[in-house]
Formats: C-alpha cells, sequence, structure tokens
C-alpha cells in the first residue's frame, strides 16, 4: 500500500494553533508539510555528512484585488515568488516555503490557497443526441455540423496522441497543442499579462507537426483521456465509432509522472489551477472558439461557488465554454447533512474507506478525507475516534484526537498525529490522523478531517460532529464515504446520503455541469467480448433513466446540477493502445488501423459528449456564451416519461444536437414547445427542477398523465 499518500495534512507536529489570516487551511497546512520534510531531509543530510539540501518552494494559489493590481503582483515577485499562470485575478506562484510569510502582509492579497486536484469520474452516444444527423453518413440535408472551426480543449490523462480517431480523413494529426505538466521535451510556454509581466507556464508544450508526431502516450498505464477525447472529438472510423465534433481542432492538457512533479505538487497532480491557467491563456489567443472539457470533481470545498476553483472557472468563462462531470457519486454516502436540537447535539458516523491491506502489514487499510461547513453560521465541532469493537459487538473507544470549535472569528486551529510519534494512537494504528477547524474568507465556518494508514479488522474509526441547538452542517467525504454500522453491527451511528453528491468544481455560474443516463445495456471490450451490466455496479440500468451514480444537487449559491444529461452508460470510444497488455488481442470489429477501441461508463463519457455537441452549435454561432449555451439547452433538451419522475437528476432534460442546431437557425421553430395557458392538468416544475405552484410566464416542464402514463413536457406558459 502507498502510505500516506492521500492526506494533504502531513506534519510532524502533534498540535499546533495558526493564527487567522490570508492563508486558508489547506495552503498552510501544505505548508507546514513542505517545512517537516525539509526539516527530515536536512537531519538526514547533516547525519550523513553531506551537503545540506535546499530550502523547498511550494506552488500555491494568490487572489488579489483588483485595484492596484499591478503593484500588488511586483510585491509579491519582491517576495521570490515566481509567478506560473494566471486565471482572472489569480495566479499561480512557486515560492521557497520560508518566504511564505511575508505574502501576508501584502495588502493587496486577498486569499493563499493551495493547489487543488480531483478524481476522474460513442455509436450509441451519436445516435440517442441526434448528432448522427448533423454529420456523418447519415446527415440529413443541408446539415454539416462538425465542430469545423472551433477548438476542443481536455484536460485528462492516458492519451494514445496518434490514434487515428485525432486524425484527419488525410492522415493529419488534428492535435493542434499538447501542454505537458513535468515535461521539458517540447518548448516553453510564455504569456505576457499587462498587469503580472511575463509567465513562463512549468512543463513544456507541442504545437507543431513535428513536435507532436514525436508523442507516444504520457500514462502507458492509463486509458481514460482517449476515451473522453474520442467521445467530444473523434473522427468517425469505418465501424461508425466517433465523436460529438469530428472536425473540431483539438488541444490536450496532461502530466506525466516524474520525481520533480511528485516534488513541486502533493501526490504529483494537484494541477488544476495550472491547467485552466493555460486554458485561458490559450483561449484568448485563439482566433477559434474554445470549448473546455474535463471529466473530473472535487468535494473539497463549501459548495457554494466560493472556492478557489468555482471562482477560477467563472473568470474563465468568459474566454470559453466549461463543461465539467457532475460526478459518479449519485448512489453513494459520501455526504450527511444534520440540523442539531437539543434533544440531538451530535451526531457519530464511520468512515467507509475500510478495505483489506494490500501491504499485508495490516489486515485493513482505511482512508477518509472529509471536509464539514455550517449553512448558517452556527458553531461546529469535529473529533476523530478509534473504536474497538469487542465480543457481542460491544463498542469502546480507545483513542481520540483533540476535539476543535470552527466559531465566528476563530483562528484556524489544526491537530495532527503520527503513528511514529504518538505511541498511545500506534497501539491501535498505524498511520496518520489530522483534524482542522476554521472560519474562511467568505465566513463559513467548517472542518477538515483525514486519516490514511493500516488498521486491525477489529478497529473502526469514527468522526464525531457536534453544534448548538438550531445549527445546520453539510459534511462531506471525498474518498468513500460514510456508514457501515450494519457491517459492524454498531448502534447509534448515522449513514450517509446523495443529496447533494454534486462537485464542488461545478457550483460556479459559468459551468455546464453534465450527468449520466443509460443508452445501452450492452458493454463492449477491445478484445471483442461483451458483457450485459443492466445489474451491474450493484443497481438496475434502466434504459433511457438516468444512471444512479450520476450524481445531482443544488449548490448554496442555487446551482442546480447537473445542467443537463447526456449518454454514459457503455458508450464505445478511442483507447490507449500502450495501456493494453501484450498477449491481449484487439478484436478486428474493436480497432482502426490496429488501435483499440471500446467501452466505458461515467459522467467521465457523458461529460466529452456535451462538450462535442457545443462545439457543434460553437460552429454554428461562435458567439454563444455560457448563458446562451444554457439557454439553447433549456429549449432544446428532450424531456419524456423517465426525466418527469426525477426531475432534480436530469437538469433540462436529454441533451440533443439536432434541437439545439434547429432552434441556433430558427429560435421560433422548436417543434416540441407548446403553448397553454397555466390552468392544465398536472404538476409545473421550473427548468431547475423545483416545484411550481403558479407558474408564471416562462418555459416549465409539466408533469401529467397521459394515456395511463407518467409523461412530462416543455411548455411555454403565457
Amino acid at each position: 500500500m502507498k502510505r500516506f499518500t492521500l492526506i494533504s495534512f502531513l506534519l510532524c507536529m502533534v498540535f499546533m494553533a495558526m493564527a487567522q489570516g490570508k492563508l486558508t487551511p489547506g495552503a498552510k497546512i501544505s505548508i507546514e508539510q513542505k517545512k517537516a520534510a525539509w526539516q527530515r531531509k536536512a537531519a538526514r543530510a547533516k547525519a550523513e555528512g553531506a551537503a545540506v539540501v535546499p530550502q523547498q518552494t511550494i506552488r500555491l494559489v494568490v487572489k488579489v484585488e483588483s485595484d492596484n493590481a499591478a503593484e500588488t503582483y511586483r510585491q509579491i515577485k519582491e517576495t521570490g515568488a515566481v509567478v506560473c499562470s494566471k486565471i482572472g485575478q489569480q495566479v499561480v506562484i512557486q515560492i521557497p516555503v520560508d518566504k511564505v510569510q511575508a505574502l501576508e502582509h501584502i495588502e493587496g492579497i486577498v486569499r493563499i490557497d493551495k493547489c487543488h486536484k480531483g478524481k476522474k469520474m460513442t455509436d450509441i452516444g451519436r445516435e440517442a443526441t441526434g448528432v448522427s444527423m448533423l454529420n456523418g453518413p447519415t446527415a440529413l440535408p443541408d446539415m454539416d455540423y462538425t465542430g469545423k472551426g472551433v477548438t476542443l480543449l481536455i484536460f485528462d490523462a492516458g492519451f494514445d496522441f496518434q490514434h487515428p480517431a485525432f486524425k484527419d480523413a488525410e492522415g493529419r494529426s488534428r492535435i493542434k497543442c499538447v501542454y505537458i505538466i513535468g515535461d521539458d521535451g517540447g518548448r516553453p510556454f510564455t504569456i505576457n499579462d499587462p498587469e503580472v509581466g511575463e509567465i513562463t507556464l512549468p512543463g513544456s508544450i507541442y504545437d507543431t507537426p513535428e513536435l507532436i508526431e514525436q508523442l507516444t502516450t504520457d500514462d502507458d498505464e492509463e486509458y481514460h483521456g482517449s476515451h473522453t477525447l474520442g467521445i467530444a472529438a473523434g473522427s468517425l472510423s469505418p465501424q461508425g465509432f466517433g465523436g460529438m465534433a469530428p472536425d473540431a481542432d483539438i488541444v490536450i492538457v496532461t502530466y506525466v509522472e516524474n520525481e520533480q512533479l511528485e516534488e513541486e505538487f502533493e501526490e504529483g497532480n494537484d494541477l488544476l489551477e495550472l491547467v485552466l491557467g493555460f486554458a485561458e491563456a490559450y483561449a484568448k489567443q485563439s482566433e477559434q472558439p474554445v470549448v473546455l472539457s474535463i471529466s473530473a470533481g472535487s468535494h473539497d470545498g463549501p459548495h457554494d461557488g466560493t472556492g478557489t476553483i468555482p471562482e477560477a472557472l467563472t473568470d474563465l468563462s468568459e474566454s470559453l465554454v466549461p463543461v465539467l462531470s457532475v460526478g459518479n457519486e449519485g448512489g453513494y454516502p459520501l455526504h450527511i447533512y444534520r440540523k442539531f436540537t437539543a434533544e440531538e447535539p451530535s451526531f457519530n458516523t464511520l468512515f467507509m474507506g475500510m478495505m483489506p491491506d494490500e501491504s499485508g502489514e495490516h489486515e485493513m487499510a482505511v482512508e477518509g478525507n472529509a471536509t464539514g461547513y455550517s449553512r448558517n453560521g452556527g458553531e461546529v465541532s469535529v473529533q476523530v475516534n478509534i473504536k474497538k469493537v469487542g465480543m457481542f459487538n460491544r463498542v469502546s473507544t480507545v483513542w481520540s484526537s483533540q476535539k476543535f470549535t470552527a466559531t465566528p472569528g476563530c483562528d484556524v486551529m489544526a491537530y495532527v498525529a503520527q503513528s511514529d510519534e504518538d505511541e498511545e494512537m500506534a497501539q491501535y494504528f498505524d498511520g496518520i490522523i489530522a483534524v482542522g477547524a476554521f472560519e474562511n474568507d467568505y465566513g463559513r465556518l467548517g472542518f477538515q478531517v483525514a486519516v490514511e494508514g493500516g488498521i486491525d479488522d477489529d478497529y473502526v474509526f469514527e468522526l464525531s460532529v457536534s453544534g448548538a441547538e438550531g445549527t445546520e452542517v453539510d459534511v462531506w467525504d471525498n474518498v468513500y464515504g460514510f456508514g457501515g454500522a450494519d457491517y459492524f453491527k454498531i448502534k447509534g451511528e448515522v449513514d450517509g446520503d446523495s443529496e447533494l453528491s454534486c462537485s464542488d468544481w461545478t457550483s460556479s455560474e459559468g459551468v455546464i455541469s453534465v450527468g449520466a443516463y443509460c443508452t445501452n445495456n450492452i458493454n463492449r471490450l477491445y478484445n471483442g467480448q461483451t458483457e450485459d451490466t443492466t445489474w451491474g455496479y450493484t443497481i438496475v440500468s434502466k434504459l433511457d433513466d438516468y444512471a444512479a451514480f450520476s450524481s445531482y444537487g443544488t449548490s448554496f449559491n442555487g446551482v442546480q446540477q447537473p445542467v443537463v444529461s447526456a449518454p454514459g452508460w457503455n458508450i464505445v470510444s478511442s483507447w490507449n493502445h500502450y495501456a493494453i497488455d501484450e498477449d491481449e488481442t484487439i478484436a478486428e470489429s474493436m480497432q482502426w488501423q490496429g488501435y483499440p477501441y471500446g467501452g466505458e461508463t461515467g459522467t467521465s463519457m457523458s461529460c466529452p459528449c456535451v462538450a462535442g455537441i457545443v462545439a457543434l452549435w460553437k460552429q454554428c454561432d461562435p458567439s454563444l456564451s455560457v448563458e446562451d449555451v444554457k439557454t439553447v439547452l433549456s429549449v432544446s433538451s428532450v424531456n419524456d416519461e423517465y426525466t418527469a419522475l426525477n426531475t432534480e437528476r436530469w437538469g433540462y432534460g436529454k441533451v440533443n444536437a439536432l434541437n439545439g442546431i434547429r432552434y441556433l437557425l430558427d429560435p421560433s421553430g422548436i417543434k416540441d414547445l407548446t403553448q397553454q395557458k397555466a390552468e392544465g392538468e398536472g404538476q409545473y416544475y421550473d427548468l431547475q427542477g423545483r416545484r411550481v405552484n403558479r407558474p408564471g410566464h416562462g418555459i416549465y416542464i409539466l408533469r401529467s398523465s397521459e394515456n395511463g402514463k407518467v409523461c412530462g413536457r416543455k411548455i411555454m406558459v403565457k
């Protein structure tokens, strides 16, 4: 087992209380981690008589006030920081760890945060979305929308750069640029910002045919990037496999794992701010409209649009259209909501992230990474307990962490315990536990908790949360979720739910978030075999209904997620042939020029489907903004008996590329939109899925019974 790689709070000290300032809790913990790592290296070097290792640097995201920004950036550089990227009024900097404190004294700085990461979240797809009627051999007369003249920019990993899906009919690569973080084989990417000056992004770009021809793969063990890119923009293969926008230009952002990357970034992939900075710079200098596709997300944030990533995406939406996966956790117990009362002032829950320890050092491995926020400003307390489950399921607490309470104006507090230093904890658990409480820069009270390591199977980890009467709190686990009380037969523990399972990143108004539905129950593998997945993923996958794993919910700023839904079940697309073992066979029916295709499931698949369709619409009207795209989705998406039954899971409904093009060509000609007064029988819902008792003028979904069946349709109420 990779020990202690998940948690960003690795520290050497057991307890610390840090003064409230411009640093976020995550940034403070990351800084202390870097300091501790340097101290260990320096101590080893001294013991071995070697030269003392240089002080380490850290990458941070700094938000500045718009007034006098140039002067603020000048002062940032004077601390020894190097600006690596910029998104709106946020910059990614690399700075010596011992110089970070100087940043807090710069008046124009609003917030200093850590860099962020996320976890990864077609023949059938083209037909189900109407794309096959816009391009390809079955296109309607006078319809030729292929994404030509539009750039599809994708961030992912596992690309097969020479796959024919990414080449035109003459065999020329449609990839116009590849930005690889952690690589120096291309050329530097430099931008000139009027406030910051010259910025050279880390890594290098490949942006000529000669440079792109050199590329093979960024990761020979991963295929995700090839698959998602093929869905969005894959060229049409002889078998009919292909993407939504088969003539769009392609720009790829990825990274390569190496020692330098591991040194500069926690876990080697806390890169999203750099990705967004590159995307903004590229879009501003591009002569074509740009659509961004990211099939990843995270619950590390307040889910109200104020986090570092949602703010960056809001700024980015002025230059391009961001399309993001809403997440694959619609059926996972990763969220808990509680309103504390005098009778129930607390709740306890178990981390679900316990599994057999593959390293063999312990019976079980445990992972958990929880974030909680108070909804209404009430104080909230947090503590982690290790419990022993004895005979007859008698439970006793054998170890407890420091208990912290987030209060208005409180200092950022963090408690970190390592089994190497805490002898009492080491009796039960070999690993690290971190607990912190804080008030963020928007006045939200919250806490963070993380555990990782090895444990015997008669011990469990418990999260204990409490608050004053009337306090409302939401907690998310960013790994596996909460629960397991039934398995361990422990009474009184609270299990999680999935009612707010949407990613924090998609809480931005500037994002098109995408959910998934089922268009195919048969999965086709690259070796020619097929799988019936009707009962896969421990759930029934009903054709044309939403995928149970697809995340959903309304963020606290009112953003409904998903915005729209697309095919995401058993979608066939291009595959990275480097990720296939040499002794495996690629079926003749599942390859093109020797390169493989295969099926995969997830909102990772539905996200690029919508991104490619947006590229078709941008070809039709390059001026479309994010809000314009939402308008097109609101009037062109398909609603039926399935969307009517669960309006909150679908957004505007099932994306339909053909309806969207028809609307753009003639906004008054959408055929499935009827007009009627509000006295019709049935229940009205607005386009965000909220029930409306007295609909005013506008577009609504009317859920009613016709011919004995429940159905839904869009109507225009006069």
